[in-house]
């Protein structure tokens, strides 16, 4: 019984904070959240990222942790000079690949 009302209670959490958003609809955010919002997306994307780069199972480690980055940075390099976004992406899955070949053929232990 306890765990449903756990449930109950998460819910109506969730639909109050859903609601509040559709009652405040027509209203402006103040001046100091208004000027931070513009950062609040590059600042979720980032903390989403960074960890998976830096540590992609886990814990950081050569063998891991340097094709990731390298793929990064070559699609990133790739988006800047093509501005084609699935070239881009293929493009550094194509190098992590190769990374983590290169890693396994020279013992790092890559899977």
């Amino acid at each position: 019984m306890r765990e449903l009302a756990i449930l109950v209670v998460i819910g109506l959490g969730t639909y109050l904070m859903r609601a509040s958003f559709l009652v405040t609809a027509g209203t402006d955010p103040p001046r100091a959240l208004a000027r931070v919002l513009p950062h609040l997306g590059p600042a979720v994307l980032a903390a989403l990222v960074v960890p998976s780069l830096a540590a992609p199972r886990g814990h950081v480690s050569v063998a891991e942790t340097v094709p990731s980055l390298v793929a990064a940075l070559a699609c990133w390099l790739l988006w800047r000079r093509t501005a084609r976004l699935p070239l881009a992406l293929f493009g550094g899955l194509g190098v992590w690949w190769l990374c983590l070949g290169a890693v396994s053929v020279v013992g790092g232990g890559a899977p």
